[in-house]
């Protein structure tokens, strides 16, 4: 959400999304996650899709790609390389390995610390997050995640909003694996570079 929304904001947000793809995970063993750089690049191309104001559909396909039909158009977001790789799949990573789907793990630092720690100061930023515990390929969890938070769009509830925010210039994309669960994290930034 908006850095202006608060941790409460942040929390509230996230429920719906939650409650759409469950909240309890199995246990996990002590592999390593491993991240999906096909699963983040599907992630940015589903974001642009709903960006531009087209429509996810369940089969993954765009319909009205850039046409502004279903939504406001709104500029592309640019893969943020760094965030992707300094704060977004850390976090996703995070998730993974202590089996918790949310913007935050106690004893670990917020976003907003996430991010200046990472040299990222611009105070424009926000988070969404998705979770799949068994679905098995890490791209049906970002669909399944993408489509959870587009569905907020009659409600105006913050995972939409964030997709849709114009202030946004890039995203970072971080998706983790291990032993069948998945987490997705973007971390979407008011400027470029």
């Amino acid at each position: 959400m908006t850095r202006g929304l608060g941790r409460t904001g942040l929390l509230a947000a996230s429920v719906a999304l939650l409650l759409a793809l469950g909240t309890v995970g199995p246990a996990l063993a002590a592999q390593p996650p491993t991240r999906d750089y096909g699963a983040e690049k599907y992630a940015l191309s589903l974001l642009n899709c709903t960006r531009g104001g087209g429509w996810v559909k369940r089969d993954g396909s765009c319909a009205g790609r850039g046409s502004g039909k279903y939504s406001a158009y709104r500029k592309p977001l640019r893969l943020h390389r760094s965030i992707s790789g300094k704060v977004a799949f850390p976090w996703a990573k995070n998730m993974v390995v202590y089996d918790v789907c949310g913007h935050t793990i106690a004893g670990k630092p917020s976003l907003s610390r996430r991010m200046i720690r990472s040299g990222f100061r611009y105070p424009y930023y926000g988070e969404n997050v998705g979770c799949g515990w068994g679905m098995g390929n890490p791209k049906d969890v970002v669909l399944a995640a993408h489509r959870a938070m587009q569905a907020e769009k009659s409600v105006r509830g913050g995972h939409w909003r964030n997709m849709k925010n114009r202030g946004y210039k890039s995203v970072g994309i971080g998706v983790a694996t291990r032993n069948g669960s998945t987490m997705v994290v973007f971390d979407f930034y008011g400027k470029r570079y």
